[in-house]
């Protein structure tokens, strides 16, 4: 694969992941079994009240509104927390049609980047939709402070950042160091907890690596020992290398999955994501 093939493949296979698990984000396995069978849900649903097509969900929004902002920095010479900050805001107007203050108005109007680079993101009808948004997004943006990971608003460790965090891993594909440095910025904008915005790092340097032609492997341990330098990465290494452990044992997965958690908090999704990776190759 060449680099435009790992980027598209990293976003549409994200995009297809979440929209075959919107559906039964809530469900417990029992009921998932029940509706779908003993393998459970095989196929991306589609969805009548959304003209027979799939969902695109809060997830796959914020993701994109993720590499808006990257574009958005990197066009205008801003910061890149700038850019993401703005752009996320743009994603809570698309979910509230309120504008918090009067001067961010005009960045609700197409940009010079998106002429550029020839897209329009709020003039895609779908990502006004509302895809059940996670309540620490829209009050962290609701506050109209740029938050920073010295400066929280809460103590919220949701999955949703690590959720979006693709992007930033494929704009500094090469570079693990940045992408981590740069998505604990992008968590902290919304999510004040450790275990999000280290997970969230963690995973964009995974990425940098992988979007590189690094392997899994390669991956995760250049991720892993970034991670050991930052002051608070202490439990989220353990809980990413029990991920490790549980993969190569001959344990039922159900059950090592249970061990990891359920995938609500950030740290569990980054460990449940490595876990199924290495586990299925």
């Amino acid at each position: 694969m060449d680099g435009l093939d790992r980027f598209m493949g990293c976003m549409f296979g994200g995009a297809v992941g979440d929209a075959l698990g919107f559906v039964i984000e809530f469900d417990d396995l029992k009921t998932i079994h029940k509706k779908y069978g003993l393998y459970g849900l095989r196929t991306v649903l589609k969805s009548a009240k959304n003209g027979n097509k799939s969902l695109i969900s809060d997830d796959t929004q914020l993701a994109l509104f993720t590499a808006d902002g990257m574009l958005w920095a990197d066009h205008d010479g801003l910061e890149p927390s700038d850019g993401l900050y703005r752009a996320y805001m743009r994603w809570y107007y698309t979910q509230t049609e309120r504008i918090i203050h009067p001067e961010q108005e005009k960045w609700m109007k197409r940009q010079p980047h998106e002429v550029d680079f020839d897209y329009d993101i709020m003039g895609e009808e779908a990502l006004f939709a509302r895809r059940s948004p996670g309540k620490t997004c829209l009050t962290s943006l609701a506050s109209g402070k740029k938050l920073t990971r010295q400066e929280p608003l809460n103590h919220s460790c949701g999955s949703s950042t690590v959720m979006r965090a693709a992007p930033i891993g494929l704009f500094y594909a090469g570079d693990p160091e940045k992408a981590f440095a740069v998505g604990c910025q992008a968590a902290s904008l919304t999510h004040g907890s450790p275990e999000a915005y280290l997970s969230t790092a963690t995973l964009s340097a995974m990425i940098a690596s992988l979007a590189a032609g690094k392997d899994i492997s390669a991956a995760l341990g250049g991720a892993l020992r970034i991670l050991q330098a930052d002051p608070e990465g202490t439990p989220l290494m353990k809980t990413i290398l029990r991920a490790v452990d549980e993969a190569v044992t001959d344990r039922n997965p159900v059950r090592s999955m249970k061990k990891l958690g359920l995938g609500k908090k950030a740290d569990e999704a980054l460990a449940l994501a490595v876990y199924c990776v290495l586990k299925t190759g």
